[in-house]
């Protein structure tokens, strides 16, 4: 192979490891990561043998991963139609939740991982302090504007939002099929 040859594979293949790894790491795709609606998951995160981009990953973001032995926790950082979480816009979480013991669903700053601070000190709802419908279901309104019913408070000067799902004591985390499972759906309301 000429030296130019071998010159180029070896910078085509340091990017596309380099892209590959930097992805893996920074972004919501992973090799151990399922994905159900906008909400994505890392069961082995907190698992010894995890992958280590796995471990990359939740060490650059100093988050604390829930070992499988405790549950899942599914991380939204877009809508259902892709569109990123963005403080400007209201947004409808509707549905149900997976078969879990107790879960908490939270509301951070995309950037830093902080919660949003507000008057009502609402940071999250969880299974037992949520309003449902008749059915199970529930619906919880993020917004920077008041609402009635379960509202998580937004801020409209924060670009970036994470929605954080934890279920604790889930089949899921203990090797159920993800396949079947349905988180809620996060809709995307009106924007300002």
């Amino acid at each position: 192979m000429p030296p130019f040859q071998t010159v180029a594979v070896i910078i085509v293949a340091a990017v596309l490891g380099i892209g590959s790894a930097w992805l893996a790491v920074v972004g919501d795709v992973g090799f151990e990561s399922i994905r159900v609606g906008a909400w994505t998951a890392w069961p082995t995160a907190g698992a010894s043998n995890s992958d280590p981009y796995i471990r990359a990953r939740f060490a650059r973001t100093g988050e604390l991963p829930i070992s499988a032995a405790e549950g899942a926790a599914f991380v939204a950082r877009e809508d259902s139609g892709g569109e990123p979480l963005t403080g400007k816009c209201d947004y409808l979480v509707t549905g149900r939740t997976p078969a879990a013991q107790w879960w908490t669903l939270t509301l951070y700053r995309d950037a830093d991982l902080s919660l949003i601070e507000n008057p009502t000190d609402r940071y999250s709802f969880n299974s037992t302090d949520i309003l449902r419908k008749p059915d199970g279901a529930f619906d919880v309104v993020v917004s920077a504007k008041a609402r009635p019913g379960n509202w998580l408070p937004g801020d409209e000067r924060v670009d970036r939002l994470r929605l954080v799902f934890r279920l604790y004591d889930t089949p899921i985390a203990t090797g159920g099929s993800v396949a079947d499972i349905e988180m809620p759906a996060i809709e995307r309301g009106g924007c300002r």
